[in-house]
């Protein structure tokens, strides 16, 4: 039995079928699947890291479906939504656009005894959110009971403001902190949580991909969309000229990135 090694360090045998499923989830058909298992198959040894499977696997469904290797790395896009720009907050914001709330990013609230910079602040008729987000820029690292009960007692001195807390994040939450937010009210967002209406949930469903899985675009290219307000690959469709003009490219250039992100938006 072959071992590998996780993020968090931990050692723990090798599962196939968790690989498998990714792809499938991402849209991969299994004639590919099964090709690149073949291939993941052929480099496996003791003591490989995730990180290393995923990356080889990530590059051999690229060679396959550009589309379903675009959603399979659609965690490690949203561990780049890191603080410049505050991405991810305006990441958060689009989702809860998607549920009706009005939303606006970086408002300062004055307490009952300090004023607070709330991330998000959502609204949808009676109903006033303080949403929090807690990006992490590694896999493995859950959201601990901490920032649970930070973010709940800025919640207290501004709940004048605000019906509910909600506390939003990219990757997991420890059991403590899923606890403790039922006990005391606050609403999770995160990954695989909660469940049918988890972070990656409402990306699949209302396709709320981050500009950063798209295979057309470099890093340097990126961060200069992401500061031109581009945040989402719907973002991108029929905006040939913008995306022309901002990344000083040709219109043949700029179709490929709007034409890909089609496909990814209408797959």
């Amino acid at each position: 039995m072959i071992h590998v090694r996780k993020m968090d360090g931990s050692v723990v045998p090798y599962d196939s079928s968790k690989i498998e499923n990714s792809f499938r989830n991402a849209g991969a058909d299994e004639q590919t699947i099964g090709k690149v298992m073949s291939k993941i198959k052929g480099i496996l040894h003791e003591g490989m890291t995730t990180k290393e499977i995923f990356k080889f696997g990530y590059n051999e469904l690229r060679k396959y479906s550009k589309t379903a290797s675009s959603r399979y790395n659609l965690k490690n896009a949203l561990l780049e939504l890191g603080p410049e720009g505050y991405l991810f907050e305006r990441f958060v914001a689009r989702i809860l656009q998607k549920h009706g709330y009005s939303t606006r990013t970086d408002v300062t609230v004055k307490g009952r005894f300090v004023e607070h910079e709330i991330d998000v602040v959502a609204s949808k008729g009676n109903k006033k959110f303080m949403v929090e987000c807690k990006h992490h820029r590694f896999p493995g690292i859950y959201c601990d009971i901490k920032t649970a009960l930070y973010v709940y007692a800025r919640f207290l001195d501004v709940k004048k403001n605000f019906n509910s807390p909600m506390l939003a994040t990219n990757t997991k939450f420890s059991s403590p902190v899923i606890d403790y937010a039922k006990g005391v009210g606050l609403k999770l967002l995160g990954w695989k949580m909660p469940i049918n209406d988890s972070i990656e949930y409402n990306i699949e469903k209302y396709k709320l991909y981050p500009i950063n899985v798209l295979h057309t675009i470099d890093k340097n290219s990126e961060k200069i969309l992401f500061a031109n307000g581009f945040l989402l690959v719907s973002d991108f469709i029929g905006k040939e000229k913008e995306i022309s003009k901002v990344l000083k490219i040709n219109m043949n250039k700029a179709a490929e990135i709007t034409n890909e992100a089609k496909s990814l938006v209408e797959n």
